[in-house]
């Protein structure tokens, strides 16, 4: 994909990075000359210094071609300013990060894609670490939704189990269903009905977030 990011901040670096990584052509547009020098020497990826605003810049930057168009500046009128833009020039996926909550029927009356208060999500996943210190990751997804990462240790009452037994199993916490297997760096699929060995990792979806105690049944409490 070739991605237009607004911002080489913290956050803007980081998507960057991840971006190239994943194989995609990256462009940044950053108005601060020395975020802009630090981008342009440590990730591969063609860095604009300039505002957004300023005239030019959209063309320069690849606009016509671009699949996606991502605002991530701590500024919400220059992420607004950004995704009208955006869909000036026809980009279909446009995402922004929304930094006051109430700024965010703004975004969406453009059909914007927006992370609200991204400093909260940060704090919640970092608390949602500190609560769940046997838990490999932790998603948030949506209010409540968790999509978690556990190994399955050796005193796990899991071990042994075959997968196609586990959707039934009434020891499992209630509303958590496990996504897939992980062994090996392969993952194993439902049909091929594996029993749970130590070290697989499971990626399980939770309704609802778990308590360390209901997560002993994957790490044993070890």
């Amino acid at each position: 994909m070739y991605l237009i990011v607004i911002g080489a901040g913290d956050i803007g670096s980081s998507l960057v990075e991840l971006a190239l990584k994943a194989g995609h052509d990256v462009v940044v547009i950053e108005a601060d000359k020395d975020r802009a020098e630090h981008v342009a020497a440590s990730l591969d990826a063609l860095v604009l210094n300039a505002a957004i605003a300023e005239d030019g810049i959209m063309e320069e930057a690849g606009a016509e071609r671009a699949d996606a168009f991502i605002a991530t500046t701590g500024d919400d009128s220059t992420n607004l300013m950004a995704m009208f833009l955006g869909q000036e020039y026809g980009i279909r996926r446009l995402t922004s990060i929304v930094n006051q909550a109430h700024h965010r029927r703004l975004f969406e009356r453009l059909n914007v894609h927006v992370l609200v208060d991204p400093e909260v999500i940060v704090a919640r996943h970092l608390l949602d670490m500190v609560m769940h210190p046997r838990v490999k990751d932790v998603a948030i997804l949506g209010e409540r939704e968790q999509l978690l990462e556990v190994t399955i240790s050796e005193s796990s009452a899991l071990v042994g189990q075959r997968y196609v037994e586990l959707s039934g199993l009434k020891t499992l916490p209630a509303e958590t269903f496990i996504v897939c297997i992980e062994r090996d760096k392969r993952v194993l699929q439902a049909a091929e009905d594996p029993r749970l060995q130590a070290g697989d990792v499971l990626i399980l979806l939770a309704r609802r977030p778990l308590s360390e105690e209901e997560l002993e049944i994957f790490t044993g409490g070890a």
